[in-house]
């Protein structure tokens, strides 16, 4: 083969370099990659058809070139290039690339691809061939096919005993040459004599490598397909298809009587009796799920009652005349052998007298909806989910492992879990708290979340408070996708959060008999407001106090005065039994101060022992009064009661 042109501008090589290149092409189109004969669809013939390739050994030359070739000829032909392309070695290349053969050249018959690559334009080198089949012909060479041929058994007539035994009519299709394994053959049933040409095929049928090597080649046409057309002269025909796609024409067609006359029995529709949700949910599985089936005509005991649900079959009952309606438990094996849904089933009963059934019910439909939010387990359809995720319980102040003791006092509980497998928005995640009535915190699922999210509740005091001394109180979650739930096991956790009971209110040591601290309170307002706590056996040295103080408007505490709010703590490093403590509010500017005309102070404190327990006294109040009768304030620059 002549050496090709370089691209222009291409420099030229004086040493030619051999190297041996060799690739695999791919037809993406081909219908089977497996089959050596790469059957293309007809639909792959409407455009250029794609080759693709991987990558090659290139060459090393900089500011050269790669030529790469697609052939396209006939099977055992000499290399036709349909397709080229110049590869710079300069430039980085995604692989696989493509080459394209032109539509036009896409005719029936058997043909080869292949990749030849010329390094630097030189020494071309064809790799391995692909087959490709490219079949336009008709099957049956486009003859109109024989008409198929009823089983003699139904002697011209379908009955509606036979579809019920049977629940199928197996028609015989006549035998054409060209069949090949994997032809269809879609076919029809229809009261027209003349079939409109606007007819659909109710189903198709695939004949398998075995039929053609029998020989036989059948249709089988459901009792359903059937029925829904009722009884009268019905017609049956079909037309082929091959592989590639190609079809024939319609059959001839083939008539047969059809009698759906009901059987003796006179069946009534079963019945499922559901919540007022009106579907199967999981709740109702948990509950029982029945079919009922209601009094028939000439009832025997010598009849087996057998119950489908969506097609799968009951254990059959024996019927019992004069115990109707009958009743027959649907486990829930049956009702998830079609997987969560939602979906709705299918539910009839057939009555077998010996081996023989009658025909099925007239059957009803139910809305199932068995889905999660979360994974689903081994146990189901029980509400407790144990491969759900435990909660993990840490206390504000003590940050241990499930575990909250009087540290915690006052504080909210920190609640946290990995987020279930394949969370879905708006899917609601609800905490509980021991015997706490009712959600005490929720998470609701967002875009974006993902299996293994950290998911953090917060518990607040109120609820902690309702059980504050239990060793193993229960905390567990429930998922939901607003149909279902489950429940996770309990996390135990260990509540211990001692309170001391009967703490006294805070006195005001300096307040006049009427309980008032005003200008002449000595020691003055702005050199600080001492607050006595008096001495009780339940205040000990090695304790804390933490004294509250909260300025207000209001005489009794009302009215609270925003930045008056203080805690002064205060360690009891020395403390004598029978010993009152005092603490002083020192900050007048900030605490004291706005107290101007009749405000007040509202005072308590909170005592954390040394050996874990917590307290918090009663409330009391002081009035506090920077007004005279005159109307001035007095203040640390204006002391209206200064003695001479």
């Amino acid at each position: 083969m002549a050496k090709r042109e370089k691209p222009a501008g291409q420099p030229e090589h004086n040493t030619t370099v051999l190297l041996s290149r060799s690739v695999q092409p791919t037809v993406p189109a081909v219908l089977d990659p497996n089959d050596p004969k790469g059957l293309l669809p007809l639909k792959a013939l409407g455009d250029d058809l794609v080759v693709t390739f991987p990558e090659f050994e290139r060459g090393a030359a900089p500011d050269d070139a790669d030529l790469v070739e697609l052939g396209f000829m006939r099977k055992n032909g000499p290399f036709i290039m349909v397709d080229e392309r110049w590869y710079p070695t300069n430039d980085l290349i995604s692989f696989p690339q493509t080459l394209k053969v032109p539509r036009d050249l896409l005719s029936e018959g058997v043909y080869e691809v292949a990749i030849q690559i010329s390094i630097y334009g030189n020494n071309p080198n064809e790799g391995p061939r692909k087959t490709l089949t490219i079949d336009t012909t008709k099957p049956n060479f486009g003859n109109k096919p024989g008409a198929a041929e009823f089983p003699p058994e139904l002697n011209g007539t379908i009955t509606e005993t036979f579809l019920a035994q049977e629940g199928e009519v197996s028609v015989l299709v006549p035998w054409y040459a060209d069949v090949e394994a994997l032809d269809r053959a879609p076919y029809y049933w229809t009261s027209e004599a003349i079939p409109p040409d606007s007819e659909k095929p109710i189903r198709e049928q695939e004949f398998s490598a075995e039929d053609i090597a029998n020989r036989r080649l059948r249709i089988t046409v459901y009792a359903d397909e059937i029925r829904s057309w009722g009884s009268g002269t019905r017609y049956f025909y079909y037309h082929l298809r091959d592989r590639a796609g190609n079809e024939g024409p319609n059959s001839y067609l083939s008539s047969i009587e059809v009698d759906l006359s009901p059987a003796p029995g006179a069946l009534l529709p079963p019945r499922v009796p559901l919540s007022p949700r009106g579907l199967v949910d999981r709740q109702q599985a948990r509950d029982g799920v029945v079919v009922e089936v209601d009094e028939y005509d000439f009832a025997n005991p010598g009849h087996w009652l057998a119950v489908f649900w969506d097609d799968t079959p009951l254990p059959e009952v024996p019927v019992d005349p004069s115990a109707f309606p009958l009743s027959v438990t649907v486990p829930w094996s049956t009702l998830h052998a079609k997987g969560d849904g939602p979906l709705r089933a299918k539910i009839y009963y057939k009555i077998r007298q010996g081996t023989a059934y009658g025909p099925p019910s007239p059957d009803i439909s139910v809305a199932v909806n068995l889905t999660l939010a979360g994974q689903d387990h081994a146990k189901a359809p029980a509400l407790i989910n144990e491969d759900l995720a435990l909660v993990e319980v840490f206390g504000e102040n003590s940050q241990t492992l499930n575990t909250l003791n009087t540290d915690d006092f006052g504080l909210p509980a920190r609640v946290l879990l990995p987020l279930y497998d394949a969370p879905e928005q708006g899917q609601l995640l609800e905490l509980y708290w021991g015997s706490y009535p009712g959600v005490v915190a929720f998470y609701e699922v967002k875009s974006g979340d993902v299996a293994g999210k950290p998911v953090e509740f917060s518990v607040p005091w109120h609820v902690i408070d309702s059980d504050k001394e239990n060793p193993a109180l229960p905390v567990w979650y429930t998922t939901s996708n607003g149909v279902n739930q489950q429940q996770s096991m309990p996390t135990r956790v260990a509540v211990s959060i001692v309170v001391i009971e009967g703490l006294q209110e805070p006195v005001f040591p300096h307040a006049n008999r009427n309980g008032v601290l005003d200008c002449c309170a000595r020691p003055r307002l702005w050199e600080g407001v001492t607050v006595r706590i008096k001495a009780d056996p339940l205040i000990e040295q090695g304790d804390t106090l933490t004294l509250v103080w909260q300025g207000s408007t209001g005489l009794v505490g009302a009215e609270p005065i925003e930045g008056t709010y203080a805690e002064i703590e205060k360690e009891l490093t020395t403390l004598r039994p029978g010993e009152d403590i005092d603490i002083v509010v020192e900050d007048y500017d900030q605490l004291i101060a706005p107290m101007v005309d009749d405000g007040s102070a509202l005072v308590y404190y909170w005592l954390k022992k040394s050996t874990g327990g917590r307290g918090k006294s009663k409330m009391e109040f002081v009035i506090i009064n920077r007004t005279q009768p005159s109307g001035e304030v007095c203040s640390p620059t204006n002391d209206l009661c200064e003695e001479n």
